[in-house]
């Protein structure tokens, strides 16, 4: 049986062995391909003192040899700088090479990393001069994967914006990188956190750029349909062939199987770059959340199968490991089922399709009762302001009798998603839960910018005013527009500061919002926030019939049609030509 003990010390024994192994030769592990595991070992499994003598040895090496090098080890070499130069400008040191916590008086300082990257940062330089094609050819790839991440950020110009930062040599790239890293408000939400200001983690609301997003302090991911087929569409030349042999590998399965297949594997990827952070907090911060099959909302056992079935390959695929995964559940009745039997069992979930107390709280009573390490509430604030703005506009009339302007209704309804999470961050701690295993998550973050919301304490009160809950999961085009704030306050506990008053006032007038608002043991049944028919999960019918619900529940299970799609037209090209060619092979 899981519990959570036995779940962190399988945990701490994974560490370990991670531990131990981080003293092996780094350039043959990483000229033999395990690039990215040895560099995890540097900078999160080495002691500070051991870090500075592996990079010193590090850099003598790769200067006296590069010469005499392949042009493949040569552009391996000046890739490997290049990363271990962004990441001690990054967030990445503080878990581990910076840890007082680890390390005491051993951990390194700021003015220690940065002589060693500007050591990099000359041997960078020096060796670019000898090889000129690679430095060139590795400034292409990164003007192409800065591309694609601009992209998802929306930003104006792009391809202009990708050539400016990159510039025209390696040393110009880091410098820049190193610039927005330096700058980013989410990084100093990362860095109040890591000094105990506020709980507050980051997660990266995409399923791609996830490197990018641990530069800033991203702890957590998380993942559904759209997010998945948006990262295979991202990078095809990556993901094609890793689901054309799925697809070749299992030409009998189901449509629905292909899906988890595909979907596995991305998540994986994710894993295994969240697996340092995992380990090292014993499996309290760390993890992907996948969902299951949107489409199965309203069946419990097909659930908790898929959920198993999953969890039980992830271990296989860590050798044993536990996975560093919760399972996105519904929030409705069949999705409370799960919850209760797969966190009994030491697994953990994320409830999505979430938007209202009637639904956080009966989960997160299930969820204490469970043996999962940790658990998230997903409240999917925009996804709740949109319909409770559209509701409120569309009664102007009415509200104009009561004194509030198309102004405020705007105003207020940018607010409802925030005022549910804060009640429901102040229910969570009067009732005794512990918000590092039942944790709130705010998702689906707006944007609100324009006639109306100039009252708004922020472009994205769903930041800050929700500051000091345990999660916050940001898109990239919101991170993007938040970061690019010139200044910003940030109050490391503002989930605790109450709602203004008049903005109350005016959600009264919505009936989505009063449906998410109320809860019976608080307001009565008469109280000023009791809906006309207060839904409860066992209506199950008027659960996936309330507009946030119905809302969300149409858009993830097209979004899974289409994802479903595009494997089925893959599986149309790959098929015919694997036949083709045993054909040809029998002959």
């Amino acid at each position: 049986m899981r519990t959570i003990e036995s779940l962190q010390e399988a945990i701490r024994r994974e560490r370990k062995q991670r531990e131990a192994f981080s003293g092996t030769d780094w350039l043959t592990r990483i000229r033999a391909g395990h690039a990215q595991q040895a560099l995890q070992d540097l900078i999160f499994f080495t002691t500070p003192e051991h870090f500075l003598s592996c990079v010193g040895l590090l850099q003598h090496e790769i200067r006296n040899k590069f010469e005499i090098s392949s042009e493949e080890i040569q552009e391996c070499d000046l890739r490997l700088l290049a990363e271990l130069v962004l990441a001690l400008c990054s967030f990445l040191p503080r878990w581990n090479l910076q840890s007082t916590e680890r390390h005491g008086s051993a951990a390194l300082t700021d003015a220690q990393l940065k002589t060693t990257a500007d050591t990099f940062l000359s041997l960078i330089g020096e060796l670019s001069v000898r090889a000129p094609a690679l430095a060139e050819k590795l400034l292409v790839s990164w003007r192409a994967e800065t591309l694609a991440r601009l992209k998802a950020e929306r930003a104006e110009d792009p391809s202009g914006e990708a050539q400016a930062l990159v510039g025209n040599s390696i040393r110009e790239y880091l410098a820049n990188v190193g610039v927005a890293l330096a700058h980013s408000h989410l990084r100093r939400m990362a860095e109040m956190r890591s000094v105990g200001e506020t709980m507050t983690e980051l997660s990266n609301d995409y399923a791609t750029f996830l490197q990018y997003a641990l530069y800033l302090g991203a702890s957590f991911v998380t993942c559904n349909p759209p997010l998945i087929d948006i990262a295979w569409t991202t990078d095809p030349e990556r993901w094609n062939p890793v689901v054309d042999e799925i697809i070749a590998s299992h030409p009998d399965v189901d449509d629905d199987a292909l899906a988890r297949w595909v979907t596995l594997e991305i998540v994986l990827t994710n894993m295994r770059l969240l697996r340092p952070i995992f380990l090292l907090t014993e499996g309290r911060m760390g993890c992907v959340s996948l969902q299951v099959n949107p489409k199965k909302h309203g069946d419990a056992e097909t659930m908790i199968r898929d959920a198993q079935s999953i969890y039980d390959e992830l271990t296989n695929r860590l050798e044993g490991g536990v996975p560093n995964v919760v399972f996105k559940l519904p929030g409705t009745q069949a999705g409370l089922t799960a919850c209760s039997t797969l966190t009994k069992q030491g697994i953990g979930v994320n409830i999505t399709v979430n938007f209202a107390l009637f639904q956080h709280l009966p989960f997160a009573q299930v969820i204490a009762e469970g043996r999962a390490i940790f658990s998230c509430l997903a409240h999917m604030s925009g996804r709740l302001a949109f319909p409770v703005r559209d509701e409120l506009l569309a009664k102007l009339d009415e509200l104009a009798t009561c004194g509030i302007s198309e102004a405020q209704a705007r105003g207020a309804a940018a607010w409802s998603g925030v005022a549910v999470l804060k009640r429901l961050h102040r229910l969570l701690t009067e009732r005794g839960y512990d918000l590092t295993r039942i944790k709130p998550l705010v998702a689906s973050l707006r944007i609100y910018e324009g006639d109306g919301y100039e009252s708004l304490p922020s472009i994205s009160p769903d930041i800050t005013e929700t500051l000091g809950t345990s999660i916050l999961s940001v898109f990239p085009n919101i991170r993007r527009t938040f970061d690019a704030l010139a200044q910003l306050t940030l109050d490391p506990r503002r989930v605790e500061s109450p709602v203004p008053a008049l903005i109350l006032e005016t959600l009264a007038h919505s009936e989505i919002f009063k449906q998410a608002y109320y809860v019976p043991s608080e307001d009565g049944d008469s109280g000023l926030w009791q809906p006309d028919r207060p839904l409860i999960l066992q209506d199950e019918d008027g659960t996936a019939a309330w507009v946030p619900v119905r809302n969300t529940l149409t858009e993830f299970n097209n979004s899974y049609d289409a994802f479903v799609q595009r494997i089925l037209e893959r599986k149309r090209a790959v098929l015919p030509k694997k036949r083709e060619s045993k054909a040809v092979l029998a002959q």
